[in-house]
C-alpha cells in the first residue's frame, strides 16, 4: 500500500513539474514572439521578474528530463526536456540583449540582484506625509522623501514623481522603495498627489493646473526639507509619464496655469517611463487585452472619444506642446510593450529633436508596460540607472 502511494505521489510530482516547464516555455515562446494574441501580451509581464529564476529552473528540469530519459527511453520525457531547453535558451537571449541594452546605456547590471526577491535596505529616513493643496474639499497630499544623513551639506536637488495607474489610480505613496533609492543617492524625492479621473468626473483639465499648483508649493517649500528648487526634474510613468511631459511641456511655452498661488519653478529635466504619449491611438488601441483597458482609461480622463472632444485629447498629449524651450527628455519605453507601443514614443522623440529640444529614448527589448516594477529585476535597475545617468548630464547633481 505504501508503494502505491508514493508510485502516485511521484506521478503527481511529475505531472506538476511537466505543468510548470510548459508554463516556463510558453512564457519564453511569448517573450520572444509579442505578437502572439493574449500570450505575448502575459508571458513578458511574468517573465521580467522572475527571468533568471525560470532559468535555472528550466535547467534543473532539463537535467532531470534526460536523466529520466536515458533510464526510462520514453519520447515524451525527450520532448519536455526540449520544452525546458527552448525556456533556458529563450530567456537568456531575452536577458543577455536587456544587459547589453543597458551597458550601452552605461548601466551595469547586478545578475546577484536580479535573484533577490526580497525588499531593500535604506539608508533614509521614512517619507513624511503633508499636503501642498486640496480638491474638491480633499487633501492632495505629497510623500516627501529626505536624502540619508550625510548624504550632502549643501541643498540637494529635486526630483518630483508623478504616479501612473491610467489618470484614474494610484497615490503620491506608490514606488516608495524607487523612491527612497533615490534620495539614498542624495535627491530630496517628492511624490505628488493629483484628482483621479472616474466614470464620473473627468479630470482632463484639472490634472495639469493641479501638477502646476504642486511644483510652486515646491518651489516655496522644498528648502525647509534641504531641497534646492532651482536644480528640479520629473520623474513619472505611464499616465504619469504623460502627466509630466505635458505639464513641463506647457510650462515650458507658458500656457501652464497652477491651480494655486505661486510660480512653476524651472524644470531641468524629464524622464517618463512608457508615457502616453499619445492619447488618440491610446483610444484606438486594437490590442485584444490592452486595447479595452486604453479606451476605458482615455475615456474617463476625457468624458468621451476623440471624434467628440478633439481638442481635449490634443490638450492631454505631449506632441501638442512641443517647443524649443522644452526641457531635456528622457523616454524609456518597453519594446513589446502593447499598451503602449513604441513607434509612438520614438514619433514623439523625433518631433522634439526636431523642434531643438534634447530628447532621446531608451527601448527595452522584449520588455511590456510596467517592465520595471519588480525591484531588482533587470528593467529596475536599468531604469534607476538610467535616470540618475541622464539627471547628471542636465546638471541635476546632488
Amino acid at each position: 500500500m505504501l508503494r502505491g502511494l508514493l508510485i502516485w505521489i511521484g506521478r503527481i510530482a511529475r505531472f506538476v513539474g511537466d505543468l510548470v516547464l510548459v508554463v516556463f516555455g510558453l512564457a519564453a515562446l511569448g517573450s520572444l514572439l509579442p505578437g502572439i494574441p493574449v500570450l505575448g501580451s502575459i508571458a513578458p509581464v511574468f517573465v521580467a521578474p522572475y527571468a533568471p529564476w525560470i532559468v535555472i529552473l528550466s535547467l534543473v528540469g532539463v537535467a532531470a528530463k534526460i536523466l529520466r530519459w536515458r533510464r526510462i527511453g520514453r519520447l515524451g520525457t525527450l520532448v519536455m526536456a526540449g520544452i525546458a531547453g527552448f525556456a533556458v535558451v529563450g530567456l537568456t537571449v531575452i536577458q543577455a540583449r536587456q544587459i547589453a541594452l543597458a551597458r550601452d546605456n552605461g548601466v551595469q547590471v547586478d545578475l546577484a540582484r536580479t535573484l533577490w526577491l526580497g525588499s531593500e535596505d535604506h539608508k533614509g529616513p521614512p517619507p513624511r506625509f503633508l499636503s501642498y493643496g486640496a480638491d474638491q474639499g480633499r487633501p492632495l497630499g505629497v510623500a516627501i522623501y529626505r536624502p540619508a544623513a550625510g548624504a550632502g551639506h549643501s541643498p540637494a536637488p529635486v526630483l518630483v514623481y508623478v504616479h501612473g495607474g491610467g489618470w484614474g489610480g494610484g497615490s503620491a505613496k506608490v514606488r516608495q522603495s524607487d523612491m527612497r533609492w533615490l534620495a539614498d543617492r542624495g535627491y530630496l524625492v517628492i511624490s505628488i498627489d493629483y484628482a483621479l479621473s472616474t466614470k464620473t468626473r473627468h479630470t482632463w483639465d484639472t490634472t495639469p493646473p493641479q501638477v502646476g499648483c504642486a511644483l510652486a508649493w515646491i518651489a516655496g517649500n522644498a528648502p525647509r526639507f534641504g531641497g534646492d528648487p532651482s536644480r528640479l526634474a520629473l520623474i513619472g510613468e505611464s499616465a504619469g509619464g504623460n502627466i509630466i511631459l505635458t505639464a513641463s511641456y506647457m510650462a515650458a511655452e507658458g500656457t501652464l496655469r497652477p491651480s494655486c498661488a505661486g510660480s512653476v519653478p524651472r524644470i531641468a529635466a524629464v524622464i517618463a517611463t512608457y508615457p502616453i504619449v499619445d492619447a488618440t491611438r491610446m483610444y484606438r488601441n486594437r490590442d485584444v487585452l490592452a486595447g479595452p483597458f486604453g479606451r476605458i482609461m482615455t475615456i474617463n480622463y476625457t468624458g468621451g472619444t476623440p471624434e467628440q472632444y478633439p481638442d481635449r485629447y490634443a490638450l492631454v498629449s505631449p506632441p501638442t506642446h512641443v517647443t524649443p524651450a522644452a526641457p531635456p527628455t528622457l523616454l524609456i519605453v518597453g519594446g513589446s510593450d502593447h499598451l503602449l507601443p513604441p513607434p509612438a514614443a520614438h514619433e514623439f522623440v523625433t518631433r522634439a529633436r526636431d523642434a531643438g529640444v534634447s530628447a532621446r529614448i531608451i527601448e527595452v527589448p522584449y520588455a511590456e508596460h510596467s517592465f520595471d516594477l519588480p525591484t531588482g529585476s533587470i528593467g529596475s535597475q536599468l531604469v534607476r540607472q538610467a535616470t540618475l545617468r541622464f539627471l547628471r548630464e542636465n546638471g541635476v547633481t546632488p
